[in-house]
């Protein structure tokens, strides 16, 4: 029981000491093994994202003051505010699963192409009259090395 109320002084006495919301820096980085991770110092060898925290308005409730309507006006300023940014997250949730898919797309189009020229003998370009030119021995290794690094930039790996 001593060591419950010695807990909790010491927890009041930290909730008066550290400053209230004085505008520390949160930083958020993904570690080796994938994982999220949230700190008030970033790490020097991660790619870190600085988030910004905002501190929320008075609660209606904690001013007196105010009339009926300016709590409602408040509170639906507060609910208005919070939609938003509900919709600005599910907004990036979307472009970035359309990036990701683009991205898989043109790995598989690169993919493609590069297996198409290792299965192939021969490539060919086509002239302004429509006719094919095949590729010289050069030409095709430099496609096929052009290739090979679409792959590798693409989707992040040799085949």
């Amino acid at each position: 029981m001593a060591v419950k109320d010695a807990t909790g002084w010491i927890l009041l006495g930290l909730c008066m000491v550290l400053p209230q919301g004085s505008g520390a820096a949160v930083y958020r980085w993904v570690d080796e093994h994938g994982r999220v991770q949230f700190g008030d110092r970033p790490p020097a060898r991660e790619e870190v994202e600085r988030i910004e925290l905002r501190t929320p308005p008075p609660a209606p409730e904690s001013n007196p003051d105010l009339t009926r309507e300016q709590r409602r006006e408040v509170q639906q300023k507060m609910l208005d505010a919070y939609r938003d940014e509900r919709e600005q997250r599910q907004q990036r949730r979307e472009q970035r699963a359309e990036e990701q898919a683009r991205r898989k797309r043109a790995c598989i189009e690169a993919r493609d192409r590069l297996r198409l020229y290792r299965s192939t003998s021969a490539l060919y370009e086509l002239d302004d009259d429509g006719n094919r030119r095949y590729l010289s021995d050069e030409r095709y290794e430099a496609a096929l090395a052009q290739a090979r690094e679409e792959v590798s930039r693409l989707c992040g790996s040799r085949d």
